[in-house]
């Protein structure tokens, strides 16, 4: 029984150490300040930022979570500390982010992309020459053919 508490009493105090760890490490947002949302590998294409840059809005000071908005409006749900980097500039002010409409990150990486919904299109066709009918992917999408 009391390898079990030794065991406990050490578990907590690593917890604890690492907690404390933390709140030194990532310094508490305030409502105005510029962060950098990283964007998932699947949501995103290739050629396509690896963050998007959002403006904090709310913090809720009991759980300790953040609302953040964008361009287009408000993400969905709310992001913890560790989920989102604190920018040095400020780029974007209050007023410059729509606070009406809530949009999911997943649209706004879609709406924001520079090619469409995930990056870039490949054809199987042997050549420019082929590419003519709806069964190439370039055609359908009305997209320059390109090979690779």
């Amino acid at each position: 029984m009391a390898r079990r508490a030794t065991a406990y009493s050490g578990q907590v105090a690593q917890a604890e150490r690492v907690v404390k760890r933390t709140r030194v490490e990532l310094k508490a947002g305030v409502a105005g300040d510029n962060v950098a949302v990283p964007i998932s590998l699947v949501d995103r294409g290739r050629g396509d930022p690896r963050n998007i840059l959002g403006v904090i809005v709310n913090r809720d000071l009991d759980t300790d979570q953040y609302i953040i908005a964008v361009k287009a409006g408000v993400l969905h749900g709310q992001y913890s500390r560790n989920q989102f980097d604190l920018c040095s500039q400020r780029l974007l002010t209050l007023d410059d982010v729509n606070k009406e409409n809530q949009v999911s990150l997943r649209t706004v990486v879609r709406a924001q992309s520079a090619r469409g919904e995930r990056g870039f299109l490949k054809c199987n066709c042997s050549g420019a020459r082929k590419c003519k009918t709806n069964h190439c992917k370039c055609f359908k999408a009305k997209v320059r053919s390109h090979s690779r």
